[in-house]
């Protein structure tokens, strides 16, 4: 279902399912949930880079797994839109930087797994579609990482029409964040993941938590929070090392 790779702190987490054309069901997304949070929890990892075999991406939810849910009670089917769900929601809030590499199309749920990472690149060969409306559905599950992408209006468009929209203008929708030649698309994720090693683990975390902080208030509302957060991490022992590093011309300890 999945395959998983680890090496020198950056973990990969394929999709491995390359005859259903990377569709999750329950044994994959159970497989998933288990590796990303042991490597949020090993200090080891530092980066997370999401990819898959094949030249699909993901066609989000296997059909024939959503289907055995039709004769089951509510209550079942709402247990498992939580599971998928959280998913997608622990990706998004991994305490790792999460990278997407997306080399093929991406949809439905796919979709949503390009937006719950932190960045995500894509090879101008992908294309992006959410067509659960065609099919009398819609993206529920994966709905706040998209419109936090693309914002309501665009995820409007997105939802109803269902079209397929290239890497190009999902770049320029802001629903990836770089469209690539496909030739150069390993070479760019590495880039990212290089650039993302020099920060400290630590603060790369606070970051992430720094945006749901600022971005879901009025400014006014975060004013002191944020002034507090950056006093603390001001003294941690990791910001004191990065300094003193930069001050001595040195690498920082936490960099390969």
């Amino acid at each position: 279902m999945i395959r998983t790779e680890t090496h020198q702190g950056v973990a990969r987490l394929i999709l491995a399912r390359p005859e259903k054309k990377n569709a999750f069901n329950g044994e994959m997304l159970q497989a998933i949930d288990r590796a990303v949070a042991a490597w949020g929890a090993d200090p080891a990892v530092r980066v997370i880079v999401v990819q898959a075999d094949g030249e699909t991406f993901c066609a989000g939810a296997d059909l024939a797994w959503m289907a055995q849910y039709a004769d089951a009670d509510r209550a079942t089917n709402v247990q498992s839109a939580r599971d998928l769900g959280g998913v997608f929601h622990r990706i998004a809030k991994a305490p790792k930087p999460v990278v997407g590499r997306i080399q093929g199309a991406a949809r439905g749920g796919g979709v949503g797994l390009a937006a719950a990472v932190d960045i995500a690149i894509a090879s101008d060969r992908a294309t992006f579609a959410l067509t659960e409306v065609r099919l009398g559905l819609l993206p529920g599950v994966i709905s706040p990482f998209v419109v936090e992408r693309v914002g309501p209006s665009r995820a409007r468009q997105l939802f109803m029409t269902g079209e397929t929209v290239s890497a190009v203008d999902a770049e320029r929708w802001g629903l990836v964040h770089a469209c690539v030649p496909h030739d150069d698309l390993d070479a760019r994720v590495d880039a990212v993941v290089a650039q993302l090693v020099q920060g400290g683990p630590e603060a790369l975390l606070a970051c992430k938590q720094l945006v749901d902080v600022v971005a879901f208030q009025p400014s006014h509302a975060v004013f002191d929070q944020t002034a507090e957060l950056i006093a603390d991490r001001r003294v941690s022992t990791e910001a004191q090392e990065g300094m003193v590093a930069f001050l001595t011309r040195r690498k920082a300890g936490w960099v390969p």
